[in-house]
C-alpha cells in the first residue's frame, strides 16, 4: 500500500483537542515528524516506510515532568472510507528501568 505521509497531521483516536498530535513529513521512504500535547512536552520521530506503508520508527520526547522517553514503534496504516489514514501503533519504551509496551491508534485530522 503506497501512502504519502508528507504534511499529514494525526492525533490519538478518541482523545480531545489537547491530546498528543503529530505532524509527519516524508521524502522517499523516510518519514520524520514532531509531536506534542497531552503528557508530551515535545517529541521527534524518524521512520522508514516499507512497501506495505508500514512505518518502522524510533521516537524520543520529554514528558510533562521533563523526563526523557525513547522507544521504537511499528505503525500499520489503514485507509478509511473517507480516504483518511488511521495508524495502529505498537510501541515499546527502551530507556526506562521497566520496559513499557502498549498500543494506540492515531487518526488523520
Amino acid at each position: 500500500m503506497k501512502i504519502n505521509y508528507n504534511n499529514k497531521t494525526f492525533r490519538v483516536s478518541g482523545e480531545n483537542e489537547e491530546a498528543t498530535h503529530f505532524k509527519y513529513f516524508q521524502k522517499g521512504n523516510i518519514v520524520w515528524g514532531e509531536y506534542e500535547g497531552g503528557g508530551v512536552t515535545k517529541g521527534t520521530l524518524i521512520a522508514k516506510v516499507d512497501d506495505e506503508g508500514i512505518l518502522h520508527m524510533h521516537y524520543n520526547h520529554l514528558n510533562a515532568n521533563l523526563e526523557f522517553k525513547l522507544g521504537k514503534c511499528i505503525s500499520t496504516p489503514k485507509i478509511l472510507e473517507d480516504g483518511k489514514v488511521e495508524l495502529f501503533e505498537k510501541y515499546e519504551s527502551i530507556n526506562t528501568a521497566v520496559v513499557s509496551k502498549g498500543e494506540i491508534t492515531l487518526v488523520e485530522v
